[in-house]
């Protein structure tokens, strides 16, 4: 057999490349032979690690069949793999997405096959090119954040500024979203794109130009508030969250983290304002109306005004809003006094700059408690906005005697037994003393001597009238009925007695409150002893 020379050459060029998980690889080797003779070529791309075994990526066999080496068969299907030729002579070798596990020595491999006669197949030759040395440095997915202000006490009207400061690696080609947080609510939040949404009052502040949010670089986001409120005390925080975009160009939701909170306080500005509170009674009689009188006094002088709101801390310890009257002179009632107040039943009025008085008419038991005059100081800055300088808040206790306390009847008489036609008189004494304003209903009853029932005399009702019972006409006329002046006590005089007006009598009254919408509620009735009267024949 004569010797066929050996003219296969494989080169590509020896390179050392730097590569970052992620990138694309792109290697070519050059193939050429000069055998005059009929041969065929095939090519294999290896990778090799020290002394590790080489993995095959892809091969093109003799007879031109493609395929990719077991590490890499999967990356093949999805197009991440390639083997291409470019030209007679070179094939080029192409892996997008490179993982970190890429990372070694890639060198192409060539051998030249020629048939014997016998149709069988050998490789006469093979040979292999210079490697290119490849790294791939992981691209970690590992995000920390720091929150950062400079300091954590302020003063009404300072700015402030939180920055919240990313570190990861690769960040421009990443995407984050970050969101802000005040005592634990969302505030504002800003996508991969940068523009930011805001929530409630913080956008109303925003459009007002008084805070803001932005990017400022790839990885620091800040959030400013020019002029601090004392509302802005509180705990701020930001949250970042990795976000992946998908082949639809969706984004989808990866790792979230969060630094620590960071409390601030906004202090006043020192308020001069100084309070005095006065009480009309500090024990009333349920029924009875309450005033109190609240006076400011300022250093501030007249370009400061005052916002009052007045409150009630009850027996429980529950605090309830009254009224308050804002800065320009707005009333406006607290939930549960606003039906109270729409009749007329609470009285707010500034009676002169600084000098506010609170009247609740028709006091009930439930009113007793602490009442509260709090007073909020504003003065006008530069830009014309009203700012708070400070608060000042006094009190005093108020007791109310419920009206039925103590409530209780007796019926007396000096004469049980009477001579027949003499004149006698019964005696309905109502316990504590009222004043006059309070509405009590007194009843004489009469059970006659024999029977077994009572029936009413004859009322003096709540509103001062004198209503007679149809049962006994003859009493009328026999009968003088008076209610004392300075009380509720109701004597009944009979004057000619007779076996008639023989039997058990019995007083009954009932107190009443009329409500602030005119309705009335019976709060208490009590019923007498009973007194027996015998009239005597002479």
């Amino acid at each position: 057999a004569a010797v066929i020379p050996d003219s296969l050459r494989v080169t590509a060029v020896p390179q050392t490349l730097n590569k970052v998980e992620h990138d694309s690889l792109e290697l070519k080797c050059e193939v050429s032979k000069s055998t005059a003779q009929h041969s065929h070529i095939s090519i294999a791309w290896y990778r090799q690690r020290g002394s590790e075994v080489p993995v095959e990526v892809i091969s093109l066999s003799r007879d031109f069949v493609l395929r990719a080496g077991s590490a890499y068969a999967q990356r093949q299907a999805t197009g991440d793999v390639r083997l291409d030729k470019v030209g007679e002579t070179t094939s080029k070798l192409t892996i997008y997405n490179l993982h970190p596990s890429d990372q070694g020595e890639f060198y192409c491999e060539a051998a030249e096959w020629i048939q014997d006669p016998d149709k069988s197949w050998y490789a006469m030759t093979r040979k292999r090119s210079q490697g290119a040395i490849v790294s791939v440095q992981a691209t970690d997915k590992e995000f920390s954040v720091r929150l950062e202000t400079e300091k954590r006490t302020y003063i009404v009207g300072e700015p402030v500024e939180f920055r919240c400061i990313l570190e990861a690696q690769n960040v421009p080609d990443r995407y984050f979203s970050v969101s802000w947080a005040f005592n634990s609510s969302l505030i504002a939040s800003l996508g991969p794109n940068a523009v930011p949404v805001l929530n409630n009052e913080f956008a109303q502040r925003e459009a007002l130009g008084q805070l803001k949010v932005a990017k400022e670089s790839d990885s620091v986001f800040v959030l400013k508030i020019y002029r601090l409120r004392l509302e802005d005390s509180g705990k701020y925080n930001c949250r970042v969250t990795e976000r992946e975009k998908t082949v639809t160009g969706d984004f989808i939701d990866k790792e979230s983290k969060r630094p620590k909170n960071i409390p601030i306080a906004v202090l006043p500005l020192k308020t001069s304002i100084s309070l005095e509170i006065i009480n009309n009674a500090s024990s009333v009689l349920e029924g009875e109306s309450l005033r109190f009188g609240c006076s400011v006094r300022s250093a501030f002088g007249p370009q400061s005004r005052f916002s009052v709101a007045w409150q009630l801390v009850d027996k429980l310890n529950r605090r309830s809003e009254i009224v308050r009257l804002d800065r320009e002179g707005t009333l406006q009632p607290g939930p549960s006094y606003a039906e109270r107040s729409s009749y007329g039943g609470i009285q707010v009025e500034q009676v002169r700059p600084g000098s506010f008085t609170l009247e609740i008419f028709n006091s009930i038991k439930a009113d007793e408690g602490h009442y509260e005059c709090r007073v909020v100081e504003w003065t006008r800055t530069l830009d014309g906005e009203w700012q708070m300088v400070g608060e000042r808040h006094m009190g005093t206790l108020v007791s109310i005697t419920a009206l039925e306390a103590g409530f209780a009847v007796t019926a007396i008489s000096r004469t049980p037994g009477v001579t027949y036609n003499e004149s006698f008189d019964l005696q309905c004494i109502i316990k504590p003393h009222y004043p006059s304003w309070v509405p009590v209903s007194v009843t004489w009853r009469f059970q006659p001597a024999g029977s077994t029932e009572f029936h009413d005399l004859v009322t003096f009702t709540r509103d001062g009238g004198v209503q007679w019972g149809d049962r006994y006409v003859g009493f009328r006329t026999r009968t003088a009925i008076e209610k004392a002046e300075s009380s509720n006590n109701v004597r009944l005089s009979i004057s000619r007695a007779s076996d008639t007006e023989a039997g058990k009598y019995q007083c009954v009254a009932e107190l009443w409150r009329k409500n602030y919408n005119s309705s009335w509620t019976r709060l208490a009735d009590r019923t007498s002893n009973l007194l027996e009267i015998r009239v005597l024949r002479p």
